[in-house]
């Protein structure tokens, strides 16, 4: 059994619901023993306990928030360090028009950390092509991309509504609201053109200063099963900046988990989540993405087939055992060749 300690940021954060939590019940089921501990607000002597403590464990999973380096030069010294990662801490945030503070992504002390994570680490599970790049070019041999993954749903298939009113949604968190400014032009088009057609969003609030008219629905846990159930098309838009491009097309994975046809900015994971033309739609400008929404609007046999494509895609590359099991067959062949070699860090 391999014995591994994982550092994971909040619960209420979706990155560690969809990279940590969800892989819990399952792992003893792979020969590993996975024991979660928060690290987020810990004090500096209690990270300093843990590091102190880490030989206890074959493998410290740290996810995804970079320690202090003194930190990870502890732990990386008594056991081998795991470092998951899911956004481009390296790049300032799409959203933010100021300087990064030093606790965020793209400040000089979250790159000097990151840096020294991925030089330290003896895996990296990256969760896109770009964070993979990015990671190998500190640590090439022992660097990994490892979608983020969501749990099958009950076996369904996708149906079309009988209803007049056609959804089209969006769900994220409140920061990313400012990515649906990009489609304004191209939503709004539609909605005049289609009084049947509604837009949706599910967040933490509702976005402001559109002239697309949003329906606002709260997110909730219980809730977001039935709202995904409930549209008929999702989307992901992006900036094509360098966070954008190391996102990893986790809205994506909900909709086509869900059976629904997607159209997302044709920018990092989405390119690979997305079967263009076959699954939904990828679009650069707003004119793709008017011409994307028309084709789906119109057409419900397009929705079906789409939908239909999407859920295989889906259940093919991104559900949560399959990835789970590519996950663990990496640390066993790992863990065979320390063993096979004493003191291999």
């Amino acid at each position: 059994m391999i014995r591994i300690l994982c550092l994971h940021i909040a619960e209420n954060q979706a990155s560690y619901r969809y990279r940590v939590e969800q892989f819990l019940p399952y792992w003893k089921k792979y020969g590993i023993d996975m024991q979660p501990l928060r690290i987020t607000s810990k004090s500096y002597p209690e990270k300093l306990s843990i590091a102190l403590r880490s030989g206890k464990y074959d493998y410290v999973w740290l996810q995804r928030k970079p320690l202090a380096p003194i930190f990870i030069s502890i732990i990386a010294r008594n056991t081998r360090l795991i470092y998951d990662y899911d956004d481009a801490l390296y790049a300032i945030e799409s959203y933010l028009k100021r300087k990064p503070k030093p606790t965020q992504p793209g400040s000089k002390q979250i790159i000097r950390r990151l840096n020294t994570t991925l030089k330290k680490s003896s895996i990296i599970f990256a969760g896109s092509p770009i964070l993979a790049n990015y990671a190998r070019s500190f640590n090439p041999v022992n660097t990994f991309i490892i979608p983020t993954s969501y749990s099958k749903l009950p076996e369904q298939s996708p149906t079309a509504k009988n209803g007049q009113t056609l959804t089209i949604g969006w769900i994220g968190n409140s920061g990313n609201l400012y990515f649906l400014s990009m489609i304004d032009h191209a939503a709004s088009a539609i909605q005049q053109r289609y009084p049947s057609v509604r837009f949706s969003v599910m967040s933490g609030k509702a976005p402001e200063g559109l002239k697309t008219k949003w329906e606002f629905v709260k997110w909730s846990k219980e809730g977001e099963n039935a709202w995904l159930d409930a549209i008929d098309v999702g989307i992901m838009p992006l900036e094509d900046d360098e966070w954008s491009r190391g996102k990893c097309a986790f809205k994506l994975l909900q909709y086509m988990a869900h059976g629904k046809p997607v159209v997302a900015s044709a920018v990092g994971a989405n390119l690979y989540a997305v079967l263009n033309g076959k699954s939904g739609f990828l679009a650069s400008t707003e004119a793709e993405w008017e011409t994307a929404f028309e084709s789906l609007v119109s057409s419900q046999q397009l929705r079906l087939d789409m939908g239909e494509t999407s859920l295989k895609h889906f259940l093919t590359a991104y559900e949560r055992q399959q990835v789970q099991e590519q996950m663990a067959t990496i640390l066993h062949k790992h863990y065979k060749q320390i063993v096979q070699i004493p003191g291999n860090r």
